[in-house]
């Protein structure tokens, strides 16, 4: 909570400081601002909460609000109260999940170490591989000339 806080409060004072201008730069920015916008006129505060929710949406709603005059104390107090339902969301929804994966596979976590060891081993495959062929083959072609 603490991290998305401070980095939504960061986005919100620069929106203050340039914001229109930075949004208004490029064509994406340009696209998302008209989108942001379009919602906080339609659900003001409560578009903290929405925007909370929505992938990829959350600079440029927080620069937007800067920029728009958003009220600094307001936007703290709806941001911390979205931040906690979002947290609270976000741990339940992953209690549960580890809760049911638990339950499906039951005793695997005997074997975790054991799936670990096993993991690094592919990834290190994976990224030794195409230099160790590499080598092979130029040594192979080194040696039949």
């Amino acid at each position: 909570m603490a991290g998305a806080f401070l980095h939504e409060i960061i986005y919100f004072l620069i929106g203050r400081w340039k914001g229109r201008a930075i949004l208004l730069k490029n064509r994406y920015t340009r696209k998302e601002y008209k989108r942001a916008k379009k919602l906080l006129d339609k659900y003001g505060v409560l578009s903290i909460f929405i925007i909370r929710f929505l992938y990829g949406m959350r600079m440029i709603p927080m620069m937007l609000m800067g920029a728009t005059g958003f009220g600094a104390w307001k936007f703290i107090v709806f941001n911390l109260l979205s931040l906690f339902f979002w947290a609270v969301i976000y741990l339940s929804v992953g209690y549960y999940f580890g809760k049911a994966a638990e339950h499906l596979f039951g005793e695997a976590k005997e074997y975790y170490f054991l799936a670990v060891a096993v993991l690094i081993l592919l990834l290190l495959g994976v990224l030794i591989y195409p230099k160790l062929s590499e080598k092979l083959k130029n040594h192979l072609t080194t040696r039949t000339d």
